[in-house]
Order: C-alpha cells, then sequence, then structure tokens
C-alpha cells in the first residue's frame, strides 16, 4: 500500500513538474514571412519570343557549344586550381560532415572511463563518519551508456535542418561554378574581342600615317597649307592612343582570366585567342518561366536555407519540453586496490531515465525560439529577393539581346556602306576622279565601321553568356522541378 501511494506521489508530482514546464510558453505567435510564387512575366517574354526561337534549357557543359578549345582548357583549369571555387568545396564537406555529426545524435553513446583518487578527510568535516580518515578509491567503469530518448522530435529535426544546409552549400557550390564559368566565358571573349579590334586598330593607325606622310610630302610641294599636316597629326596620335588602350585591354583580360584560372599573370601570357562563330538567335526554354526555380542555383540554396530555418524553430520549440535522457552503467568501484578485482561485492551499476523540466529560464527559451523565427523570416526573404532577382536577370538579358540585335543589323549595314563607298573611291582613284587622299579616308572610314562592329559582336557573345547565367547555366535541382509551382499568367 504505501509502495502504490508513493508511486501515485511521484506520478503526481511528475505530471505537476510537466505542467509547470509547459508555463513556459512559446510567447505571442507572429506571423511568419511566406514565399512568394514566380512573378509574372508573360509579357516580357512575349516581346522577347517574336525574335527568339524555343530550346532545351542550357546544358551543364554549356561552354562547349561554342566550340573553342582554348574556352574548354580555361575553363577545366579554373575548376581545378581557382580558390575560390575550391574553398566553396572545403565548405561542403563541412557541411556534410555536420551532418555526420547530427545524425550521431540519433544513437545511443557508450563510452568507459577509469579514475583513481586518494583523499582525506578533515577530522573537523561535516562528513562525521568519514571524519580524519585517508583511503584511496579506484572507479573502473568498461560500459557507460547514454540514450537521448527524442521524444519531441528535437534531434531529428536538427538533422533535417543540418541536411537541408549542407544541400543549400551543394547548390551555392553550384552557384560558385556558373559565376566562376560565366566570368571566364565572358573575359574570354573580351579577349577576342580586344584582339580583333588590336588588328584593325594597327591598321588605322598604319593608315594614319600614310595619310599624313601624303600631307607632308604635298606641303613640300607647296600643294596644300600646313593645316591638313597637323590635322593628320592629330588624327595619328587619337589613333595611337586608341591602339594603347586596346593593346592594355588584351593584357588586362589575360592578366583576369589567368587569376579566374587560379595561375599568375606569366601562364595568362600563353592564352590562345581563337575566333568564335557568333551566336545563334536567341533560343528560349518554351517552359519558362515554371521551371525557372528548378534551374537557378542560388534560388534553390535560398530556398533550401528557408527550409532549414523551418527545422530550427522545431528545435527552438522542443526546448520548453522536458527533455529525457536514458543513463547507465556498470563497472567496479572500491576503496580498496587489492579487492576490486577478485571480490563480487565491488561491482556497481545503474541504469534509469534522467529527465530535465525548463521551469524558468529568465526568457532564454523565448528569446532563442524569436531568434530563430526572425532567422526564418530572413531566409525566406532572401529567397524572395533571389526570385526577383533570378527575374531580373532573365528580363534584362532579354532586353540587352533585343538591344544588341537591333545594333548589330544597323551596324551591319554600315559597314556595307563603308566597303561600297571604298570600292567607289577605289574605282574613281583608278579612273583620275580623285586623289589618294580621298581613297584613304575611305579605307579609314571602313575601318573605323569594323572597329564599331567588333566592339558589338563582343557584346553580343557577353549577352549570350549573360543569358545562359540568367537561365542557371545547366543546373538541375529534381526537387523543386518535382514541386507544384502555381504561376499566373
Amino acid at each position: 500500500m504505501v509502495l502504490v501511494l508513493r508511486y501515485r506521489v511521484l506520478t503526481f508530482l511528475v505530471a505537476i513538474l510537466i505542467l509547470v514546464s509547459g508555463c513556459a510558453w512559446f510567447g505571442n505567435e507572429t506571423r511568419r514571412a511566406e514565399m512568394m510564387t514566380v512573378p509574372t512575366m508573360s509579357q516580357t517574354l512575349a516581346d522577347a519570343r517574336s525574335s527568339s526561337t524555343n530550346a532545351a534549357w542550357p546544358q551543364a557543359n554549356w561552354w562547349q557549344s561554342f566550340n573553342i578549345p582554348a574556352l574548354n582548357r580555361l575553363i577545366a583549369t579554373a575548376l581545378a586550381d581557382n580558390p575560390n571555387f575550391k574553398a566553396a568545396a572545403a565548405r561542403l564537406r563541412q557541411s556534410q560532415a555536420m551532418v555526420d555529426a547530427q545524425a550521431a545524435e540519433l544513437y545511443p553513446t557508450v563510452d568507459a572511463n577509469i579514475s583513481f583518487s586518494a583523499q582525506r578527510f578533515s577530522a573537523n568535516s561535516t562528513q562525521a563518519k568519514l571524519a580524519g580518515e585517508n583511503f584511496r578509491q579506484l572507479l573502473i567503469n568498461p560500459l557507460i551508456l547514454r540514450y537521448h530518448l527524442d521524444f519531441w522530435g528535437r534531434d531529428q529535426a536538427a538533422l533535417e535542418a543540418a541536411v537541408g544546409r549542407s544541400l543549400a552549400v551543394e547548390t551555392e557550390l553550384a552557384d560558385v561554378k556558373l559565376l566562376l564559368a560565366t566570368a571566364i566565358a565572358a573575359s574570354y571573349f573580351d579577349l577576342v574581342t580586344a584582339s580583333e579590334k588590336q588588328a584593325i586598330a594597327e591598321s588605322i593607325v598604319a593608315d594614319r600615317e600614310a595619310l599624313l606622310n601624303l600631307h607632308q610630302v604635298r606641303l613640300t610641294t607647296g600643294l596644300v597649307t600646313e593645316t591638313p599636316v597637323l590635322q593628320a597629326k592629330m588624327a595619328l596620335h587619337g589613333a595611337q592612343q586608341l591602339l594603347a588602350g586596346i593593346r592594355a585591354e588584351v593584357e588586362l583580360n589575360k592578366n583576369l582570366l589567368a587569376t579566374l584560372a587560379g595561375q599568375g599573370p606569366d601562364w595568362g601570357r600563353s592564352i590562345e585567342v581563337a575566333s568564335a562563330v557568333l551566336p545563334k538567335p536567341l533560343a528560349l526554354p518554351a517552359d519558362l518561366p515554371l521551371r525557372l526555380l528548378a534551374h537557378r542555383p542560388d534560388v534553390s540554396a535560398a530556398r533550401l536555407q528557408a527550409r532549414a530555418a523551418a527545422q530550427e524553430i522545431k528545435v527552438a520549440e522542443t526546448a520548453f519540453y522536458p527533455d529525457v535522457n536514458l543513463i547507465a552503467f556498470t563497472g567496479l568501484h572500491s576503496v580498496s586496490l587489492t579487492d576490486v578485482l577478485l571480490q563480487g561485492s565491488s561491482l556497481a551499476y545503474a541504469v534509469g531515465p534522467s529527465i530535465e523540466f525548463p521551469i524558468f529560464e529568465g526568457g532564454r527559451l523565448r528569446a532563442n525560439l524569436s531568434y530563430q523565427e526572425a532567422a526564418y523570416d530572413a531566409a525566406v526573404e532572401r529567397y524572395n529577393a533571389s526570385l526577383l532577382h533570378a527575374v531580373q536577370d532573365v528580363a534584362d538579358a532579354l532586353t540587352r539581346w533585343r538591344e544588341i540585335d537591333s545594333r548589330m543589323t544597323a551596324q551591319i549595314q554600315s559597314v556595307s556602306d563603308a566597303d561600297d563607298a571604298k570600292g567607289l573611291a577605289v574605282s574613281l582613284n583608278r579612273n583620275g576622279l580623285n586623289d589618294r587622299s580621298d581613297l584613304m579616308l575611305a579605307n579609314l572610314e571602313a575601318h573605323e565601321q569594323g572597329l564599331r562592329l567588333a566592339a558589338l559582336q563582343g557584346q553580343q557573345f557577353k549577352v549570350a553568356v549573360q543569358t545562359i547565367k540568367a537561365l542557371g547555366g545547366g543546373f538541375h535541382d529534381i526537387e523543386a522541378d518535382n514541386q507544384k509551382l502555381s504561376y499566373a499568367n
């Protein structure tokens, strides 16, 4: 009867503690941030599709579509040697190790310990029974078991949070790869363009020198005044400045490419400059923008971070509930070194639960929960911002493509007109209807129009790269692709 009464009292006390611990209220609930859907861009796409074709999403190794072996080698070298990319890969290994560490919390731990101490209790100690005694203590515990009973799902939520963050880091690595590859491709096309401009600029300088020589000869013979000579000198100096700037542009692009590849500037001097074929007409995926979420690594990483933050809220909430641990040990305990291993009376063991009840934490638990809720809201808003940025990237790429396409059409016509004018000047000069200076000026105009065309061609290559980047550069998040994405047309 007494035993039953004690059991009821113990049960009652445990219930009271649980009830009291439940008084550590979560606090006033606030509205959580919400993930937005893909913004409407049907009109933007309608304008772009009038001058584009339907195609699949970019492939993983999209740079190979340009058919430039030198570019392929540059990107391969960068993915192997670029310090920033290797640092991102190291962060991925870190996050994966954290997942393994968090998964270990779901399993019991077993360890052992041995301790020895020599002790004397004071004769005036409160330990009256042992006052003035000397003794040695030997504890041998070959088996100590600890197991956290995850009644409220704290360990599971923490594991899911760790997994989510690891997946986010893996996705961020894909984003770093995309940024690195697009930076190299854009810089390489800048180098190709600068090399072509350098060849044209050298021809312009040669033409300006020839025109200056012609005017100097005429000045010597008294056919012209000094004014054309001075004008020709100024034009030559301008052409020389242009050439110097373009040569510096070539060197700077080589330096940049060497750094992106994880190499020194001398390595960049050997970069092969190959001619490239102009991009084909803009091709957009037929299912844009619905699947944009699955093809943008930055958006996918932000979504995974938000999901991990949601699990952290669950972890913070479980701190308001009693924490239960199962503890057990078995070993040999004795104050005598001689009988600890010889007498069975030295055997000691214990097994039982350990329950901790949060009653008064000074607001620490509520503060931690509020912190995790705010972290979740921030993660969601970062996702929303990344989604808006992704849509803007697509819209900007389409706008730039239409702009460069119109400018290219007009400039190609200008080059054609300059070539016709040059041909006419050659014909007139052959028939004695104009002088040699008219022919040189027509040749100069053709070169200057070619210089503008080369610059526009370089911009067109870069816009093509920017479009590939805006479309995710071959990244594919299967999980995001399988989700039901709502989009209002």
